[in-house]
């Protein structure tokens, strides 16, 4: 199942690059009209502003998703950074190489106090509030018809509102894997479907779990279950 999985997922990058390059319609380049003044993030539109900006919130929750767990043998953190500019290109590909069924056997590789920041309730909690603020002012505020016409007319505006569509997807598979790995109800994976705050309410619920964790790095974990085993 998880061959498969990383096989869907290789032909999903693909052929979302394709589109990405040679099929998304609209303007690209200087031509795109939305380009600009989304990048100065001076777009008079809410709604196209409000996207753009769930796209960098989306990487924020991904990070904490990965970074707290972060011993597999293809290391999370450049797939992460990367995923601030490239969003599902980025993050794609380390799903791809990497089997999350099952824990690591390598040490973690952040400072206890990015892996701490990463489980902490309080980054959780400023993350949902500010991706609901952010959603709340996009929906209230912004225009429908505008947002269509930018999604046939900017290539920008085209990709990214796929890409959103895309990680709201990985967060599903993230949150199935997770959930398999840790014995909890696989029909946690449709809290994935509510865009970045599904994904931070499945992180809150787990961020207490040390069946994978964390702070003990993994031989010294099954030297501590063989104990318990005998003990």
């Amino acid at each position: 199942m998880t061959r498969i999985s990383r096989v869907l997922l290789l032909v999903v990058w693909l052929a979302f690059i394709v589109y990405a390059l040679f099929f998304a319609p609209g303007a690209g380049g200087g031509e795109d009209p939305w380009l600009r003044p989304l990048l100065t993030l001076q777009a008079d539109e809410p709604s196209l502003l409000a996207m753009f900006s769930l796209l960098g919130l989306f990487p924020l929750a991904f990070a904490c998703m990965l970074l707290r767990h972060d011993d597999r043998a293809v290391p999370a953190w450049p797939f992460v950074i990367l995923s601030f500019g490239l969003g599902a290109f980025a993050l794609l590909p380390y799903y791809i190489l990497t089997s999350n069924t099952h824990a690591g056997s390598h040490d973690l590789r952040h400072p206890q106090g990015l892996r701490k920041a990463t489980e902490s309730s309080i980054t959780h909690g400023i993350l949902f509030t500010v991706t609901l603020l952010v959603m709340g002012w996009g929906l209230l505020l912004g225009d429908l018809g505008v947002y269509r016409e930018a999604f046939g007319t900017s290539m920008l505006v085209n990709v990214m509102t796929l890409d959103f569509l895309l990680l709201t997807l990985l967060s599903v598979y993230a949150i199935y894997t997770g959930s398999r790995r840790r014995s909890l109800p696989q029909a946690m994976a449709l809290l994935g479907l509510i865009p970045i705050l599904g994904l931070l309410i499945y992180i809150w619920m787990t961020r207490m779990d040390q069946s994978v964790s964390p702070y003990i790095p993994s031989q010294t974990q099954s030297k501590m279950r063989r104990r318990a085993g005998t003990g």
